[in-house]
């Protein structure tokens, strides 16, 4: 009994964990998967390492330039939020929306190319490596709620 009982429980805890990990990378705001292969990498190297590594840095930093680099600092300063509703990214001037992969702020909307992986708003990257190293804020609140007193 104790062979046979032992395999099993293994396998169990095997399939435990995957489900776990499938459910945990759903949970993601901003998706791992993209159309763009560097993207890609340097979202699952960081989901694998689960903390940032020099080179996911040098990646985030080469592949996204200036939005990269604040976005490594946003998220060192804590400022990626996520509210029963909404993961909110905190900036300079404002509180950001990311949902699904896109940002509410002006840069988004303006400057970038929503049909390029390859471009995206400090606020997306900072939600993207924050969610990969457990670095989010966790507020149980709605965001609309508090929305209403800021």
């Amino acid at each position: 009994m104790g062979d046979g009982s032992d395999d099993g429980g293994d396998e169990e805890t095997s399939a435990a964990e995957a489900t776990a990990t499938d459910e945990s990378a759903s949970e993601f705001v901003v998706p791992t998967e993209t159309e763009n292969d560097r993207e890609t990498e340097w979202r699952r190297a960081l989901a694998e390492a689960g903390e940032l590594t020099p080179d996911v840095v040098d990646a985030v930093a080469t592949i996204h330039d200036k939005r990269g680099v604040r976005a490594i600092e946003a998220v060192s300063e804590g400022r990626v939020k996520r509210y029963r509703d909404f993961t909110v990214v905190v900036g300079h001037a404002a509180e950001y929306v990311v949902e699904d992969g896109g940002c509410t702020c002006k840069d988004s909307s303006y400057n970038l190319d929503p049909e390029d992986d390859g471009q995206r708003c400090w606020h997306v990257l900072a939600a993207a490596v924050a969610e990969r190293i457990g670095e989010v804020d966790h507020h149980d609140m709605w965001y609309s709620d508090v929305r209403e007193f800021i």
